[in-house]
Parts: C-alpha cells; structure tokens; sequence
C-alpha cells in the first residue's frame, strides 16, 4: 500500500515538472519570461455623499458605457433642486413684471413729453398772436387819441380804444403764464424719463438674480445627476467595493470595472537582455490553458527598475530589469487580468 502511495506521488511530481518544463522551456535560440496580464482598473464612484439605494451590478456582469451602475438616495438633492427651479421661476415672473412695467412708464413718457412739447408751442403761438395784437391795439389807440385830441373822435371811441389795449395787454400778460406753465410740464414731463432709469436699473438687477437662481437650479440639477452612478467605460464588472444600504463618501470605490478588450502582458526583462527587444516587435505568448497569442511590444521601460538579483559575493554588480509591455488579442475573451504568460524572446532579436 505504502509502495502503491509512493509511485503516485512520484508520478504526480513527475508530471507537474514535465508541465513546469512545457511552459517555461525555452524556444531554440530564445528565452522564456514570465509575466503577467495586466489591465487599467476604472473606479465608478459617486460626487457626493449618500445612502447607496440601489446597486444594478454583480461581479462578472458585461456592461455598456454610460449603464446606470448604482443610485445614491436622491431625495435631499432632489428638494434642493425643487427649492431652486421655483426660486428661478419666482425670479423669472418678477423680470416678466419690471419689463412690462418698464415698457409702460417708456410709453408714458414720451406720451407726456410729447403733449407737454406740444402745449408749450401751442402756448408760444399765442403769445405771439398776443403780442401781435396787443401792438395792433397800441396803434389804433394812439391813431385813436390822436383823433380824440382833435375833436375828430369821440369820447366813447378813445375810451374803446383804451379798453382794447388794456385787453390786449392781459392778454399778452396771460399767453406768458400759459407758456412758462407749459414750460415747467415739459420739464415735469422730461423728469420722469429718470423713473424710467430707476426701472431700467431695477429690471438688470431683476434679471441678475433670475441669472443667478438659473445658476443655483443648474448645479443642484448637476449634483442630482451625481446620484447616477454610470459606466464610464464598456467593460467587466470586476468588484463590487460597496453595497446596498451603505453610506458611501464622494470619491469611495462603489463598483470596479475593467475593458476586457484592452489588456497587455506584462513582464521584466533583464538589462542583459533588454537590447534584444523593440517597440513594434511580434512575440510569441503561451498562456497556462496551453494556447499561444501573438504580443506586439508598445512599451519598454526607460528606467531600469529595482535590482531583482543581489550580487552577494561583491563581484560584480547588481542585476536590474525593464518592463516591457505586449498588446495581446483578446476578442474571444479567454484572457483575464492576472493569467501568467509566457513571453518568447529570440536571442537573435537584435545586436
């Protein structure tokens, strides 16, 4: 029994350094680096705090960009809105209110100042038909007198004739008054054009604060929007970092998300190698299931990284590395973050 137990454990070791030596052989005239599938983890988190109400997503789950991932209870944010859209439409009625009043005291301004003008040159033109018959009434009481002095005219036509040029003279005297009168209504009249001023300033004041409540609902309508926690890519959901009924903080990880159809292997070159391979170059990738991909090498880094080798004995110096980057196909979706990989670098890659 004990005999029987030892031959399978041997066979089983023998097995696993077969499989050990399949993968990590390497090629003729090449050599084998194990890396590693890497991809660019995007964080869908919220703006603002809240009770997470509902999560939409489980680990796994194939999601689109813009998808509706998570919501944070909306209804404070929601109110807040509300508050703001009545104030901005409060606002709104009020310049609604000082542009109609405006246009109205506009109108009857230049109505009064209109008529006021026109009562004053029509009080000008009487004064000057005044004055023209109070100079008619002067020479026919002269010519009048004259004729009275010398026996011509009667006593009852010099009296008429100092009656009329008495009328005349009033008559003058009031065409005066009525035209200072139409004077200070014009004046009057011009003054309230200063009301239309005033209406004017109070209708851009009424329109800055409709500016700013238009303002206030627009970001609380933003920071509403922010209880919509959507994809910002199309990809695999690969963590759930929070969960329903939670309080979560602006910023914190509610759900983590990968594109499946950007991935790239990742592997450590030593600097004795690093020559041998370039940006642009094809390279063979054998993954643990057994099947192989073609990497295409857009990276390698340009800094040497930590040493991985300490030279213990101090005689020579310690080995560092280079990361090298490789765009792998992953259309038929058999490649995930973290798989080993297998790198095949041929020694004759370069000089």
């Amino acid at each position: 029994m004990i005999r029987k137990l030892f031959v399978i454990i041997l066979a089983l070791v023998a097995a696993a350094s077969v499989a050990v030596y399949f993968f990590t052989r390497p090629a003729a005239g090449g050599m084998v680096l194990t890396g590693i599938v890497d991809a660019d983890e995007v964080v869908a988190s919220s703006q603002v705090s809240g009770l997470l109400s509902k999560l939409l997503v489980h680990e796994g789950d194939s999601v689109k960009e813009g998808q509706l991932l998570a919501v944070i209870q909306p209804e404070e944010l929601r109110a807040t809105q509300q508050y703001y859209l009545h104030t901005a439409q409060s606002t709104a009625e009020q310049v609604r209110e000082a542009q109609a009043a405006l246009k109205f005291q506009e109108l009857q301004t230049r109505d009064q100042i209109r008529q006021a003008e026109a009562n004053l040159a029509t009080a000008n033109a009487q004064a000057q038909q005044a004055a023209a018959n109070l100079e008619q009434a002067r020479l026919n009481f002269n010519r009048t007198r004259a004729l009275f002095k010398q026996g011509i005219a009667s006593a009852q036509e010099d009296d008429q004739a100092r009656t009329a040029l008495q009328a005349a003279e009033a008559q003058v005297e009031a065409a005066k008054k009525q035209a200072q009168a139409q004077q200070a209504a014009l004046a009057l009249a011009r003054s309230n054009a200063e009301q239309v001023r005033m209406r004017e300033r109070a209708l851009a004041s009424n329109r800055r604060q409709l500016a700013a409540a238009q303002a206030q609902n627009q970001a609380a309508k933003v920071r509403l929007g922010y209880t919509e926690i959507r994809s910002p890519i199309a990809g695999l959901v690969t963590l759930r970092a929070a969960l329903e009924g939670e309080v979560v903080n602006a910023a914190q990880p509610i759900v983590v998300l990968y594109n499946p159809d950007k991935l790239w292997v990742r592997a450590d070159v030593e600097e004795t190698y690093i020559h041998l391979i370039r940006i642009g170059e094809h390279l063979s990738v054998r993954f643990p299931g057994g099947f192989e991909r073609t990497g295409t090498v857009y990276f390698r880094g340009v800094d040497a990284e930590y040493a991985t080798q300490r030279d213990v004995s101090r005689t020579k110096r310690d080995i560092k590395t280079f990361q090298i980057r490789l765009r792998v196909d992953n259309r038929d979706r058999r490649l995930a973050p973290g798989l080993t990989a297998y790198v095949t670098v041929p020694f004759g890659g370069g000089n």
